[in-house]
């Protein structure tokens, strides 16, 4: 029990505002730290194998780095939300929970890469498709735990240990790449990296959550089954950045997935931002719930947090995209700076929609969440075969601007229709300024 004993004293009233304060930004900064080291070695790591590769090759890398991290979407199955909002309302039954969590993406995992060992045998590069697949799944098992720090408080270990974990994961790509390895050896790195991960978190939290184990296969079914939505809205949301390599190389070749893919670990790096603010967030308006009131403080901080960062990022992209492509980068990937304002305003209205999407799952408004997803997803994926046909990479951005702003606007609908506190006109104003600061960079 000596983790309920020391989660407890986090727990305030929803009066207590002060101290509710403090821990959340508390929390906040010990994410940000964590978060600016793995942002710092996860753009280095991959910078470091786009130019050691080149436009080509690292076109190939990254098209089976995104398609193993779309079979491994399966076995994820959108259980980060479910745990942070379950451990929050419910702490007593963090050890049940996480065991629960484990088992299910356990068992899926290893249905995946079975299908997966069996197909091998058809593709191009099956070195990449079982290296990488099996770096996403082993992520997926690390990733519970990391998740399960958070819900239950201890921001601190858990930024220690991720921060710890990413230099090491840094280490090992880094002497690949320095001894002129192929994208093979680098991927098989990378798997190294995501095992050293493993080893290291399981004995830390055994002695952190106390025992957990695997359950039977009937429990994991039960919880698919419970937990479907999030799964649903996970996979759908989680398409974003990874699908694109297979749209890319169907209609505009192996080379615009690699500068495509470039510019998209810029944009990812700063994305990891946003699930700092989402669970340090998440858990707080959940809580709400369970006491039965609405803090529009809350939401309006959880607004403008998400509204600054997206807007900010975004401009830095889009009126300083030659120097970051050409310092990061170099001469082989001159296309990307065309590309880079595009990115940039997709990040901001991508942010805009986020964070009306963490209301809906704190709420309790996650199937909602899940099928405005899908109509997001089917609205990118019609709009965006055609114009990647008549404007390759940049029609491709184009029509995922749209599909996030049509988001966003779902998003927001039902949020404003649950009665929730929360400012609708700061949040529309916000984005149309925001669009239009961009306009000047995009034509």
């Amino acid at each position: 029990m000596r983790w309920f004993v020391c989660y407890l004293p986090g727990k305030v009233s929803p009066n207590n505002r002060p101290a509710k304060d403090r821990r959340m930004f508390r929390n906040i900064f010990w994410m940000g730290l964590s978060s600016a080291v793995r942002l710092c070695t996860g753009l280095i790591l991959f910078v470091l194998i786009a130019r050691h590769l080149g436009p080509e090759e690292f076109g190939h890398y990254m098209f089976w780095y995104g398609s193993t991290f779309l079979c491994a979407l399966l076995a994820n199955y959108g259980l980060s939300n479910m745990l942070l909002k379950e451990i929050a309302q419910h702490p007593e039954n963090i050890a049940d929970v996480l065991s629960e969590s484990l088992s299910l993406r356990f068992t899926l995992s290893a249905v995946i890469l079975l299908c997966a060992m069996v197909s091998s045998v058809m593709v191009d590069r099956p070195e990449l498709l079982l290296a990488l697949l099996l770096a996403h799944l082993i992520e997926n098992i690390s990733d519970t735990f990391y998740v399960t720090y958070r819900a239950a408080g201890y921001y601190a270990r858990e930024s220690q240990l991720a921060a710890s974990v990413a230099i090491v994961q840094l280490a090992f790509v880094v002497v690949a790449v320095l001894t002129n390895q192929n994208a093979a050896v680098i991927a098989i790195s990378h798997l190294a990296g995501k095992v050293a991960q493993l080893a290291l978190i399981l004995p830390l939290s055994r002695r952190v959550f106390g025992v957990f184990s695997l359950q039977p296969v009937y429990t994991s079914f039960r919880l698919a089954i419970r937990t479907k939505s999030y799964a649903i809205d996970y996979f759908l949301g989680s398409l974003f950045g990874n699908i694109d390599s297979v749209i890319l190389r169907a209609y505009a070749g192996i080379d615009a997935v690699g500068i495509y893919q470039s510019g998209m670990r810029i944009f990812q790096g700063g994305n990891q931002f946003a699930p700092i603010l989402s669970n340090v967030f998440l858990p707080e308006i959940a809580k709400q719930t369970v006491y039965e009131k609405k803090n529009s403080r809350i939401t309006f901080t959880l607004q403008v947090s998400f509204l600054i960062y997206g807007l900010f990022f975004g401009l830095a992209l889009a009126y300083f995209s030659d120097r970051i492509v050409n310092f990061a980068f170099g001469e082989n990937y001159k296309q990307l700076i065309s590309l880079f304002p595009f990115f940039g305003l997709l990040f901001f209205i991508r942010l805009f929609a986020a964070a009306w999407g963490v209301i809906l799952t704190a709420t309790g408004h996650q199937r909602y969440r899940a099928k405005s997803t899908a109509i997001h997803l089917v609205f990118a994926l019609s709009v965006g075969s055609y114009f990647t046909y008549i404007m390759q990479a940049k029609g491709w951005l184009i029509a995922l601007i749209l599909a996030n702003i049509l988001l966003g606007i779902l998003y927001m609908i039902r949020v404003v229709q649950s009665d929730t506190k929360v400012s609708a006109t700061l949040g529309v104003v916000t984005m149309i300024v925001g669009v239009l600061l961009f306009v000047p960079q995009l034509f």
